[in-house]
């Protein structure tokens, strides 16, 4: 009888968004876990008609779901998976969003979308990406023990996406409990496949950005374990903050045959080295120094094991950047008409591949991240409130445009967006290993903030009446 009377507004709420939906507390249709194995099943909702969340209640109410954000966040980075094959970390997010009693649906699977709220506009689009690494996990185990790091070989959540669905999940939580006095609704996204799969496009065109009410505005959050954001503080910026990003297997073709007669082949080495070379007078001399730009050439295959056989084919790969949109989409043009003409100087032929395939999956390209300068402000603002930020103690900044990319760029795209840093670095943790690096360690000290954060943008918009000012 209890379990007849809850599916009434879940069934109500599909109504209203016109989506087949799965509602909160019932065994998920792919794993068979039942929310009732959760760690959050004594999940309670706060009573009704009391006011929406103050900005100096936010950050206190993130740190009571702070024990909860870890050890999902533990669980989660014991059980590292790769992009599109996130599946076990979908089963948690789901077996979470059934404890919760939050309505979701599968889109873009492994991807999952819970909605939280009154089913109408504004919509806040909250995201946190999921998968992991190809790493081989080497974290000082002074800092983090052996029972907690990866469990999987070669696999690590070296980037902090495992953190990033922790965070989100707490702020669920929270807005769970004060659903009743949202003014609008929140789509929690759940992206598999940022580490080079445009898990956020496929997740847009899976149905995303076709829900209805329509997307408003999205904020995502990225752990930023870098000197610049020590841990405790956030930053982001109006414009391009992060670059856009392609990759690049360029095929060098020459003649093979015996090395002691080099005259009677054409060398593919020497052939590639010139393309290496000349790729990068195109950042030198063809690019404005005021417009940044990255082109690095990180693969140089040519030839087998014999000392003395000339290959007939090389193989250069590598990665451009730019911060410009304008100047990312020439940089197609330009590096293949280097490469050719750097390669035809010595006698060899090129062929540009700009979508190469590994076990499978296509490296996708990503656009620059445009944070809309609006969206910005009022995330700054936001943060500001929250966390008592001054001049003086600098929790909250304004930070640069940096090099790596980041697929929340399809989402700022579509509808205003904000991409937030989340200050991780912290020398007494241990977390000062860079992003993709073996050795990174994400400071757990500071999921809490980044849990404020989130819950803060939907608050703060929805109390706004929608608009950014």
């Amino acid at each position: 009888h209890a379990r007849a009377t809850m599916r009434l507004p879940c069934v109500a709420r599909a109504l209203v968004l016109g989506l087949a939906l799965v509602c909160g507390g019932r065994a998920d249709a792919e794993t068979g876990v039942d929310s009732s194995a959760s760690s959050s099943a004594s999940f309670t909702t706060t009573t009704a008609g009391s006011d929406v969340l103050r900005p100096s209640q936010i950050l206190t109410e993130s740190a009571s779901v702070n024990d909860y954000v870890i050890a999902i966040r533990r669980e989660l980075h014991r059980n590292p998976e790769l992009m599109w094959s996130e599946r076990y970390t979908s089963s948690v997010i789901k077996r979470e969003l059934h404890a919760m009693r939050i309505t979701h649906k599968d889109v873009a699977a492994p991807g999952v979308v819970g909605i939280i709220g009154n089913g109408m506009a504004p919509v806040v689009l909250l995201r946190a990406d999921m998968d992991a690494l190809p790493l081989t996990e080497e974290t000082d185990v002074g800092n983090f023990p052996e029972h907690l790091r990866s469990q999987k070989t070669g696999l690590m959540h070296a980037c902090g996406h495992d953190g990033h669905v922790a965070m989100l999940l707490g702020a669920a939580k929270i807005l769970k409990r004060n659903e009743h006095a949202l003014n609008g609704t929140v789509y929690l996204v759940f992206q598999p496949a940022e580490e080079g799969g445009a898990g956020a496009r496929a997740m847009l065109e899976a149905g995303l950005q076709t829900m209805q009410p329509k997307i408003s505005t999205a904020f995502a959050l990225h752990n930023w374990p870098y000197q610049e954001t020590p841990s405790g503080t956030v930053g982001t910026k109006g414009g391009t903050i992060m670059a856009g990003s392609g990759s690049y297997e360029i095929t060098v073709t020459g003649a093979g045959g015996h090395a002691a007669v080099p005259h009677k082949n054409v060398d593919v080495v020497v052939c590639g080295a010139a393309v290496v070379t000349a790729l990068q007078t195109i950042v030198s001399r063809r690019v404005d120094p005021l417009d940044s730009v990255v082109i690095s050439t990180t693969v140089f295959q040519a030839g087998g094991a014999a000392s003395n056989v000339m290959a007939d084919t090389a193989l250069l790969a590598g990665t451009f950047r730019a911060l410009s949109k304008k100047t990312f989409q020439w940089l197609h043009e330009v590096i293949e008409h280097v490469a050719s003409s750097a390669a035809q100087t010595h006698g060899c032929t090129t062929d540009v591949n700009y979508a190469p395939t590994k076990d499978g999956v296509t490296r996708e390209e990503y656009p620059p991240t445009v944070n809309d300068a609006d969206a910005a402000r009022f995330a700054m603002s936001m943060a500001t409130a929250v966390l008592g930020a001054t001049a003086e103690n600098g929790l909250v900044r304004e930070v640069s445009p940096v090099m790596p990319a980041e697929d929340f760029s399809f989402f700022a795209e579509l509808v205003p967006s904000t991409m937030m840093w989340l200050g991780s670095y912290n020398e007494s943790a241990g977390a000062t290993w860079p992003l993709h690096s073996t050795k990174y360690l994400l400071d757990e000290n500071v999921l809490h903030t980044g849990t404020a954060m989130h819950v803060g943008y939907a608050v703060a918009f929805f109390k706004n009446g929608g608009k950014f000012s």
